[in-house]
């Protein structure tokens, strides 16, 4: 859970300091104030370094500065306060820090800070490609299932060898054998693993649906792309030829995919896109209670809630938030507009919530003395 935020030179911010309330926190301002742009350095530090929002990463640095930092103050779930920073030239991450320590990976820096994002671009997840649904689940998995991650690592080795291997267009058969072996093995792993998983998120995602969108029958799946009862070893088999003429691997654990549907029909295919938002923000809610389950808080960034949800299904959202037990960030235009979402809400009312507001850049605190 995050506690406290200080941004330098990062987009349109030449400094920001903010003392973050453990459950709701709402950040208010115009449209292009930098609203949005706060949630986004949350996001780039609990997700190992992206963005939600697409486009060059080289312009999270304020123009004129040479580079970006971010400092955190995270309470994890050893209920000790930890210290991360990080400076971004435009070239890329220039350095980072774990409580005075440079640690071995971003990763260790990712499991301290789960961050989930609903934003209009969350729709995405059910109309975009399936690297997309790819990330997200294994989001999931990397905080939530502790043998996920050493396998992920073993198996994106075999597939960086394997390919290798490839593109001379004359791989050794014995050496491509060994690389189809651990590739194989690895693949049926994470595909099990991966089951299990979307096993556990349909039960959450049925939950979730059940109080935003009654109306709506969705169902989702792994999606393998392999032939009926073929293994991974069989498909990576009877694709070799083809692989070493296209030189990269067509079969295994880096080409799954979420499959979407609503009542039995693929989800892109039927439903509008406030309907796909809905079920876009049904599977990223569905992971909270399996992050509770492995004793961790995430902080949950909310982008311009009112875009594409009418007014029901705003409060329905709204009310479900209140009662996660997590730490939310959500951005809205101005106090009148949040007045009139949350005064109704009684769920909303029962919780401590920090109130920003930020104007060019400029961020003021508007509850307490900060």
């Amino acid at each position: 859970m995050l506690s406290r935020l200080q941004l330098g030179d990062f987009r349109n911010y030449r400094h920001a300091d903010l003392n973050l309330s453990p459950s709701l926190n709402v950040i208010l301002g115009d449209n292009g104030s930098g609203k949005t742009s706060l949630l986004e350095a949350v996001y780039f530090i609990g997700s190992g370094g992206r963005s939600f929002r697409g486009g060059r990463l080289s312009r999270l640095v304020r123009d004129s500065a040479g580079s970006a930092t971010l400092y955190a103050e995270v309470m994890g779930s050893d209920k000790a306060l930890h210290r991360m920073g990080v400076r971004r030239t435009p070239g890329g991450i220039d350095a980072i820090k774990l409580d005075g320590q440079t640690p071995k990976a971003l990763s260790e820096v990712a499991a301290l800070l789960p961050v989930l994002a609903l934003h209009p671009n969350s729709v995405e997840l059910v109309f975009g490609a399936s690297a997309l649904r790819r990330r997200f689940m294994d989001w999931g998995m990397f905080h939530v299932e502790h043998q996920f991650m050493p396998v992920w690592r073993t198996a994106s080795a075999a597939l960086k060898q394997r390919n290798a291997l490839l593109r001379t267009g004359r791989p050794n058969p014995r050496e491509l054998g060994f690389w189809d072996q651990q590739l194989a093995q690895t693949s049926d792993r994470i595909e099990g693993l991966r089951r299990s998983y979307l096993q556990a998120l349909q039960e959450g995602l049925r939950a979730v649906l059940s109080e935003l969108a009654p109306e709506l029958d969705v169902g989702i799946r792994l999606q393998t792309g392999l032939q009926k009862d073929e293994s991974y070893a069989d498909a990576l088999a009877r694709l070799r030829e083809d692989d070493i003429r296209r030189g990269f691997t067509q079969a295994g654990f880096h080409r799954s995919d979420i499959r979407i549907d609503n009542g039995g029909v693929v989800a892109r295919d039927r439903l509008s896109r406030g309907q796909a938002k809905l079920v876009a923000y049904g599977l990223v809610l569905a992971q909270l209670p399996l992050i509770s389950q492995a004793g961790k808080v995430c902080t949950l960034l909310v982008d311009d809630l009112a875009a594409e949800l009418d007014e029901d299904h705003r409060h329905r959202l709204l009310t479900f938030l209140a009662a996660t037990g997590h730490q939310t960030l959500i951005t809205a235009l101005d106090q009148p507009q949040w007045d009139a979402i949350a005064n109704d809400n009684k769920a909303l009312q029962a919780i401590e919530t920090k109130m920003f507001h930020v104007e060019h850049g400029q961020l003021r605190s508007l509850t307490g003395s900060e």
